[in-house]
């Protein structure tokens, strides 16, 4: 075989390879996407709409400013540094969604070639609410895609977004990298155990977070990070009832909001009292 012939072998299969991934992009998008309307995501460049990450996070641009402001929907009375803790918990879950969904559901670890911060409406009890969601305009990675995904090559490409975010949201509030790249670390840990809970498969989803959350000598390593199976007995004929939940390593600062308070999960929680809330928490779902 000569030269020239192995070079269009390996071309053809590249693109046979690159079509299949494609396809298997495109399904898992269908299937997921649905299941988690509070993100948007696409396989697609967003056209004029859509800014690149880094325009949109440029330091003096309206994208950090709307996304800023728009964290003070979720509590009364936000400092700057609690708006910057919001808005990268928001963010990095929102984030972590769209390509956990693509990363758990196909192997494959999107590129984000566009953002926007779309307006939409979310159902809250018997009411209708206006609500804002970031939208990722999603590409198959530039990369050979016969080279499988793994949980480095995730956690490289998540970091990497959030980085110049976390830098400006730094010099602009004040809140330190480590709190906030603990609040991405946690983003990320929630986002899979909910794609892994739809997929059916939490116990790969978990693994694959704490390779990521739990490798020490990167920006998203948090000691404190972890999972735990609560459990409650058994009532007014209903049988046992366990459920896993990921309990932070960081702090969003809802506390320092008018009348807010420690989330059910937090880190500066003592066990016992998280344990305790987490419980009633599952308690509560039953009854739904």
């Amino acid at each position: 075989m000569s030269f020239g012939q192995e070079r269009q072998d390996d071309r053809a299969q590249s693109d046979r390879t690159e079509e299949d991934e494609r396809r298997r992009a495109l399904a898992a998008i269908a299937r997921l996407q649905p299941c988690f309307p509070e993100v948007g995501f696409s396989l697609d460049e967003g056209g004029d709409e859509a800014l690149s990450p880094a325009q949109f996070w440029a330091e003096g641009g309206a994208g950090i400013d709307v996304a800023l402001a728009y964290q003070d929907c979720f509590a009364t009375g936000m400092e700057d540094k609690v708006r910057a803790a919001h808005l990268i918990a928001f963010y990095g879950n929102q984030l972590a969604l769209a390509l956990a969904c693509l990363y758990l559901g196909a192997d494959i670890v999107p590129e984000v070639r566009g953002l926007r911060f779309d307006d939409i409406s979310r159902c809250h009890g018997e009411r209708t609410v206006a609500a804002k969601r970031f939208h990722f305009h999603l590409a198959l990675p530039g990369r050979s895609p016969r080279q499988r995904a793994d949980a480095d090559v995730f956690g490289e490409a998540f970091a990497a977004q959030l980085a110049p975010v976390i830098a400006t949201l730094k010099r602009r509030t004040g809140l330190s990298s480590g709190a906030q790249w603990r609040l991405a670390a946690d983003s990320l840990a929630g986002a899979f155990l909910e794609v892994g809970r739809t997929l059916g498969d939490e116990a790969n989803a978990i693994s694959k977070a704490l390779a990521i959350v739990k490798r020490q000598g990167t920006p998203l390593y948090s000691d404190k990070l972890t999972y735990e199976a609560i459990a409650i007995g058994e009532g007014q004929g209903q049988p046992p009832l366990s459920r896993i939940y990921r309990l932070r390593g960081g702090c969003c600062l809802y506390y320092r909001t008018e009348g807010g308070s420690f989330c059910d999960s937090c880190v500066l929680l003592s066990p016992g009292e998280r344990r305790e809330r987490l419980q009633a928490h599952l308690l509560a779902s039953r009854a739904v």
